[in-house]
């Protein structure tokens, strides 16, 4: 075998090798990309799903505002109003308050099933 038919046969192997590792290259770059697919749906669901967390904590501060608002409007109950002869804690609440407590439970559920069904 001459210098030249030996350079020849490995000229011919290493672009034999080089088409094989292309080959290689070419299924993990469309593995690559099909997870890169999955990965882009991935983020856009948690960014979904933050952006739904973060209307979820407005609307319950803004909740928790409106019921310490109630809270700190509500009559004190003291010592002596929990031994009156009924057994029962009598306050001057009209109905006017109770509705608004009602709205206020309506809100809040109104606000949780809407914020469910997204």
């Amino acid at each position: 075998m001459t210098f030249s038919a030996a350079l020849t046969v490995l000229t011919d192997s290493l672009i034999a090798l080089t088409l094989i590792y292309c080959i290689v290259l070419e299924r993990r770059i469309r593995a690559f990309r099909k997870q890169e697919q999955s990965f882009r749906s991935l983020i856009s669901d948690v960014s979904e799903s933050t952006r739904m967390a973060q209307g979820a904590v407005s609307s319950l501060r803004q909740l928790l505002t409106e019921f310490s608002t109630l809270k700190a409007n509500a009559p004190k109950v003291t010592s002596a109003d929990r031994f009156k002869p009924e057994g029962r804690i009598e306050r001057e609440i009209g109905p006017q308050r109770f509705g608004d407590t009602e709205n206020s439970i309506a809100t809040l559920a109104a606000r949780i099933a809407a914020l469910r069904s997204q």
